[in-house]
């Protein structure tokens, strides 16, 4: 468990309170509206003790300077963010992505209690070694250990913010939590997906939510945060919409829907995870649900009739599995008591309930002697020097305010485990004289019997001193077995490993192989798309070829109508070509006419006079008239070679559009192979 996990479980579980001492040396009461909106920790108890602070009282200034040097030696470190972690096993992609799938921004964490298969030359598929810690899940290319500071540092970040209001503590607050929950860059992604991986293995570990919980302490630390109007409003609002795609995530994934049907400790901090941050969110229909149904649930499959919990005693470290599930079932009850439904002490008819499964671990932790083993932190309470080393412990953790809350029932737990203490002296005592008269009648037969029977004790001590000797020789002899033995192991492990390099290079030309695979399978996807766009382009460009086709029939159309009006204006021109022709053989014949006639009376010759200037004025209008069809004409041929040159201009363009849409579909020219 975190610092702060063994705090709330002492402070939940005990019922410790400070508030009484701190009320009694308050100058006013602490007003409603001073009192910060946090569930997990004491609100009033908060508001109180720093209202002492402002009042100078000593023993609360002592607490917030401890605090204080806490939050200076945090400003001293960068700002953590999800994406510090180096690349992944197996390399990434130019986008960051690595082949299983992750990226920077997504939380990865490995599986604790799972190591290396020495019988594989890869390690992989990994072996569960149940207790035991594989120190490679806190390595700085996974998130665990950024995940704890963050959570820590936040919180003792947020209560020198509180007391203090000191502007470096709150900046540098405001600055953590935009690096991780709101920066693009840097932001975390709304999930767990890959949190406590096992290499080798692809199945899905429910358990890595619990990881997650490290942000329930965010929201509190979020939430003091606010109540001390350290936060912008923006900033509060991005960071609830990212906690409710993450509650969203828990509700919808297959993981969390798996971490919800667990039969263990998984479904509780499951239910907790999903009641903070509904709480945070706002979301009060999802609160109620998980207070007054599921928590039922949890009571009837988790705890027996007796208070054991049957499922964490099958574990390596059963009893630290047992405290472990119980700061679960405390921190639920704390929501429960704010919603107004007290789920620590609820039963149900049969006597199942929190309370009486932390009754049974208090009894088998007294029973077995084995509380450090299941409550590290009760057992320093019973050490000569308890007082001060619970008080360090918990100012180490940041949360002061149960510092106060434990001084004043130390003392009568230290009376307890004296009495303890004393009881069990007085019957070792016993035992120890009982073990002094058995020693006396045992030396006092020995001397007897090495009186009557000393040849015999000398030949066993030389039969004694020879085994000694046989023994020295056995020693020697298996310290060069041992060595030889050694060697021989070395031997194999310096032919692993020659055989771990050829199988990572196996495994590169595999990984070379398989990623030419990804790119061809790129490729032909591309291809498709393309296919498939050509077909839809080709398709549209027949359409349009259609389209275009029609225009040039109606344009060849009206080209050939053009050519009939010009033959018909041919025609006509002929015909008047022709009468003209007519007119002038009329003209020639009348004038010939009138120059043999003979001579005739002066009005004669002026009538014709006026007949041929008739006869000339006609034929120059019918010359005029020929003039103005000739123009007709060739006016009318001008246009129709216009029209057909714009309507050859027209095809050209099309049929040059069409080429570059066909070229744009292929990738390029058409001349070139894809």
């Amino acid at each position: 468990m975190l610092a702060i996990e063994k705090a709330l479980f002492l402070s939940l579980c005990s019922g410790l309170s400070a508030g009484y001492q701190w009320r009694r040396r308050l100058s006013a009461p602490v007003s409603d509206d001073r009192i910060p909106p946090t569930v997990l920790l004491d609100g009033r108890q908060l508001a109180e003790l720093a209202a002492l602070y402002r009042q100078g009282d000593a023993e609360a200034l002592e607490i917030v300077r401890s605090l204080q040097a806490r939050a200076d030696a945090i400003l001293e470190k960068p700002v953590v963010r999800v994406t510090d972690k180096g690349p992944v096993a197996g390399g990434e992609s130019p986008n960051g992505e690595s082949p299983n799938g992750e990226f920077p921004n997504d939380y990865r964490s490995l599986a604790k209690y799972w190591w290396p298969d020495p019988a594989a030359d890869d390690g992989a598929p990994y072996i569960r070694r149940d207790g035991e810690v594989n120190p490679a899940c806190y390595a700085d290319h996974f998130d665990a250990s950024r995940m704890v500071f963050l959570a820590e540092s936040l919180q003792v970040l947020s209560l020198a913010t509180w007391f203090t209001g000191d502007a470096a503590y709150r900046e540098r607050a405001v600055a953590q939590l935009e690096a991780w929950f709101v920066t693009p860059e840097s932001r975390q992604s709304a999930h767990f997906q890959f949190a406590q991986i096992i290499p080798g293995r692809s199945s899905l570990q429910p358990s890595g939510l619990i990881e997650a919980r490290h942000l329930i302490y965010v929201t509190e630390s979020i939430l003091l945060l606010e109540g001390a109007d350290a936060l912008p409003a923006s900033l509060s609002a991005a960071l609830r919409e990212w906690f409710r795609e993450l509650l969203a995530w828990f509700r919808t994934s297959d993981k969390g829907l798996a971490a919800g049907k667990a039969s263990n400790n998984v479904a509780l901090w499951y239910d907790l995870q999903c009641l903070a941050y509904a709480w945070f969110v706002d979301d009060d229909t999802l609160v109620q649900y998980i207070v007054t149904e599921v928590a039922v649930t949890r009571r009837e499959d988790q705890v027996d009739l007796d208070g054991s919990l049957p499922a964490e005693l099958d574990r390596a470290n059963p009893m630290d599995y047992v405290a472990f599930t119980l700061a679960a079932m405390s921190q639920l009850s704390r929501y429960g008591d704010a919603t107004g439904v007290p789920i620590w002490s609820q039963t149900d008819g049969d006597g199942r309930s929190f309370q009486r499964a932390h009754e049974w671990f208090i009894q088998q932790a007294e029973v077995k002697e084995s509380r450090e083993a299941s409550q590290g932190l009760l057992d320093e309470a019973r050490s000569s020097d308890q007082q001060g080393q619970v008080v360090s412990r918990l100012g180490e953790t940041g949360d002061l305010v149960l510092q106060l809350a434990m001084v004043n029932r130390l003392a009568d737990a230290r009376r307890r485990m004296l009495e303890v203490r004393d009881r069990q002296t007085k019957r070792k005592t016993v035992r120890i004289a009982e073990l002094e008269r058995e020693l006396a009648s045992s030396e006092k037969k020995l001397k007897t019997l090495t009186q009557k029977q000393g040849k015999e004790a000398e030949q066993i001590m030389e039969e004694n001193k020879q085994a000694s000797a046989r023994l020295e020789r056995l020693e020697k002899e298996l310290v060069k077995a041992r060595e030889a033995r050694i060697k021989e192991l070395q031997d194999v492990i310096h032919r692993q490993e020659e055989q771990a390099r050829d199988g990572e290079r196996q495994r590169e030309l595999q990984q070379q192989v398989k990623d030419q695979k990804e790119k061809l399978a790129q490729l032909e996807t591309r291809f498709r798309d393309a296919k498939r766009q050509f077909d839809t382009r080709f398709a549209e460009s027949e359409t349009a070829k259609d389209a275009l086709a029609g225009e040039n029939d109606r344009l060849e159309r009206e080209l050939k109508q053009r050519d009939t009006d010009n033959q018909k204006l041919k025609e006509k021109e002929k015909r008047f070509g022709e009468l003209l022709k007519s007119n002038e053989k009329e003209l020639e014949k009348l004038l010939k006419a009138f120059r043999e006639r003979p001579k005739a009376s002066a009005v004669d010759d002026a009538k014709q006079r006026e007949e041929i200037k008739k006869l000339k004025q006609e034929l120059r209008g019918q010359q005029r008239k020929v003039a103005r069809l000739q123009e007709t004409a060739d006016r009318q041929k001008l246009r129709a070679d216009n029209f057909k040159e714009r309507s050859d201009k027209i095809l050209k363009s099309r049929s040059w559009r069409m080429t570059a849409v066909l070229r744009k579909l292929t990738g390029g020219d058409s001349g070139k192979k894809r």
